[in-house]
């Protein structure tokens, strides 16, 4: 359940609320102002959706870790031209106007380079122009992924792909937006041997998964 907290109270509390809550998020009613406020005095992983400021521990288990370094190996590979592209980790927040300026970190994006940015105050941005978001996916993040994060990212104008990944089992889900009507086709590899496209070039489960799976 959501509560009222002021700024220097919710600074003070955050630490508490999240060691009380275990894995679950801390969500708070908050303007987005005292969003950006709480994002420059604190190390915890900051989402705001829907006038709450939601609230997560930064801590990743090493299967997470070791899949979120797989695949940002193949991105890499894949968006190779640095004068386009940026790739980020799950510390860079993505702003999303037309989800009433949701702003999520997900954890993996490639951005357009020279695209603009949201800006709410000097050094202090967020992404608007990602071409490819991901997340990796864990009992206590699945339903804000799936509930909350993808409804927004399918709002993104410049966004082509997005990238569901299990960190349980080796299941991934590729959302690819159709460009000729802008809808969203969904496929589900769940085979190690599986091979999906992504901005023309393949990419194997095995590869994403090697030494978890």
């Amino acid at each position: 359940m959501s509560s009222k907290v002021s700024f220097p109270d919710l600074h003070d509390q955050l630490a508490e609320r999240l060691a009380l809550s275990g894995v679950a998020p801390v969500r708070l009613v908050g303007s987005q102002e005292a969003y950006w406020q709480l994002v420059d005095a604190t190390d915890y992983r900051l989402d705001y959706y829907q006038g709450e400021i939601i609230a997560s521990m930064s801590y990743e288990s090493e299967d997470h870790s070791e899949i979120a370094s797989n695949l940002n190996f193949l991105l890499q590979a894949i968006y190779a031209d640095r004068s386009l592209y940026r790739l980020f980790n799950s510390n860079r927040p993505v702003c999303i106007p037309a989800c009433d300026h949701a702003v999520f970190n997900p954890d993996g994006c490639v951005a357009l380079r020279h695209a603009e940015q949201y800006q709410y105050q000097a050094g202090m941005t967020a992404e608007l122009s990602p071409v490819l978001l991901l997340e990796i996916l864990s009992p206590s993040t699945r339903v804000r992924d799936w509930g909350e994060k993808l409804p927004c990212y399918k709002q993104i104008p410049s966004l082509d792909y997005i990238l569901y990944l299990e960190s349980t089992e080796a299941r991934v889900t590729l959302m690819e937006r159709v460009p000729a009507s802008g809808q969203w086709l969904e496929t589900t590899f769940t085979d190690l041997t599986d091979l999906m496209l992504v901005a023309g070039q393949a990419v194997s489960l095995r590869a994403i998964y090697q030494g978890v799976f």
